[in-house]
C-alpha cells in the first residue's frame, strides 16, 4: 500500500513489494470487464463499511495497466514512486492518492488479500477517496494488479 499526499512536502510512504512470476500479455486492453469486476469487489467492501462507491477513472487506468505490465515484466511487485503517481494524477481533482499492488490467482483472492492487510484495507476504505483506476495484466497464470485511489 502506498499513500500519497498531493503536497510532496507532506510525508507519505512508498514501500516495496515481494517477488513473483514474470512475463505475459496484457488483459482488458479494450474491454473493461475484469477492471470493472475488481472495482465492483472493492465497492462491495466499501458498501459493507458504510463508504460511498468509487467511480472508475478510465484515463488513469492506462497508467495503472502500464504499471502492472512493468511489474509482470520485472517479475516482482512494487509501488509507483511518489513522483510517478503525482504525474499520473495530474489534471485530476485530488488531495490524497493511494496505490495497492499485488499478484495472485484471481481478482477475488487479491481483494481478500488487500482487505486482510491493514494498510491495503485503509486504502480501500479511506473516506476521502471517490475514484479508482484498475490496471490488470495476466502472466504465467497469475494476475498482476495495480489499483490507484484518489479523492
Amino acid at each position: 500500500m502506498a499513500e500519497l499526499p498531493k503536497d510532496p512536502s507532506r510525508p507519505g510512504s512508498v514501500p516495496h513489494g515481494t517477488r513473483g512470476a514474470a512475463g505475459g500479455i496484457a488483459v482488458g486492453e479494450e474491454k473493461l470487464g475484469p477492471r470493472l469486476h475488481m472495482l465492483a469487489l472493492t465497492n462491495s467492501d466499501r458498501a459493507n463499511h458504510d463508504r460511498r462507491h468509487l467511480s472508475f477513472a478510465d484515463r488513469l487506468a492506462r497508467y495503472a495497466k502500464a504499471h502492472s505490465q512493468a511489474m509482470a515484466d520485472d517479475g516482482y511487485i512494487y509501488h509507483s514512486t511518489g513522483d510517478q503517481l503525482r504525474r499520473a494524477l495530474d489534471g485530476y481533482d485530488w488531495e490524497l492518492g493511494g496505490e495497492n499492488v499485488g499478484v495472485g490467482g484471481s481478482l477475488e483472492s487479491l481483494e481478500d488479500a488487500f482487505m486482510a492487510s491493514e494498510l491495503h484495507r485503509q486504502n480501500i476504505l479511506r473516506r476521502v477517496y471517490d475514484h479508482a483506476a484498475v490496471g490488470i495484466v495476466r502472466a504465467d497464470d497469475q494476475i498482476w494488479i495495480t489499483v490507484i485511489f484518489y479523492g
